[in-house]
C-alpha cells in the first residue's frame, strides 16, 4: 500500500488499485504525511508543509505512481550484496537471472551500463515509480558492485569487469554463462541471453 496525505483546499480521499496494490492519496488541510508501506509492512514517515508548488507536484507524482504506461516504466534491476543476497535473488523464480558485476572505477562498466539497462528494460520486468512490477519478461536481471561485496566477487572468480553472469533461476540456481563484457557488443549479448533463455524454458 502506498499511503500520501497532503494538505489542500478541501479535504477528499482518492484511491486506485494498481497490480495488487493500493494508492491512496488523503487531502487535508495544514500537513504533508507521505507513508509507504513495504511489503513487510515497516513504514517510512515524512512530515512537513506542503506550498500550492509542492501540492501541485505531489498530484503529479501521484498519477506518476498509477501509471503503466510504457513510457513511464523502467527496468527492475535489483542491487545485490553479500551471499545471501545472491542466493535469494537466484532463487525468487525459474527465470534467467542476468547478473553485472562492476566496479565504481571502472571507465568501461559506466559505458557497459547503459547498454545493461537498456538490454534490462527489453528483456526483463520493468516496473513504475512506485517499484510495482507492471510487466514480467523473460529473464530477471542484478548487479553486483565490486567495492561492496570483494568476499562474494572473488567467491564468483570474477577478476575483469564488467563482466555478466548468466544463471538458470531456481533453488539450485546453476551458473550457465560468464561473458567479458569489456569489449563485448550489446547485440552479442543480446544473442547470448536469447540463446540461454531458450534453454531455460526448453
Amino acid at each position: 500500500m502506498v499511503v500520501f496525505v497532503c494538505d489542500c483546499c478541501y479535504p477528499h480521499i482518492t484511491m486506485s488499485w494498481k497490480n495488487n496494490t493500493w494508492i491512496v492519496f488523503i487531502c487535508l488541510y495544514s500537513t504533508v504525511q507521505i507513508t509507504l508501506f513495504s511489503k513487510a509492512f515497516t513504514p517510512c514517515t515524512v512530515s512537513g508543509t506542503l506550498s500550492r508548488r509542492m501540492k501541485t507536484s505531489s498530484l503529479l507524482l501521484f498519477r506518476e505512481l498509477i501509471s503503466d504506461d510504457e513510457e513511464d516504466l523502467r527496468a527492475d534491476i535489483s542491487v545485490i550484496i553479500k551471499q545471501d543476497g545472491l542466493s535469494d535473488f537466484l532463487q525468487a523464480d525459474n527465470r534467467l537471472c542476468v547478473i553485472k558485476l562492476f566496479a565504481p572505477y571502472c571507465k568501461a562498466c559506466k559505458a557497459f551500463g547503459v547498454k545493461f539497462r537498456k538490454l534490462a528494460l527489453e528483456k526483463g520486468d520493468k516496473i513504475n515509480a512506485a517499484g510495482v512490477v507492471v510487466h514480467h519478461g523473460i529473464a530477471r536481471f542484478g548487479e553486483i558492485e565490486y567495492s561492496s561485496n570483494i568476499k562474494l566477487c572473488k567467491h564468483l572468480k570474477v577478476k575483469k569487469f564488467p563482466t555478466v553472469l548468466i544463471y538458470r533461476g531456481g533453488k539450485e540456481g546453476e551458473l550457465i554463462g560468464e561473458i567479458d563484457c569489456k569489449n563485448i557488443s550489446i547485440e552479442n549479448l543480446v544473442s547470448a541471453t536469447d540463446q540461454l533463455t531458450g534453454t531455460v524454458e526448453n
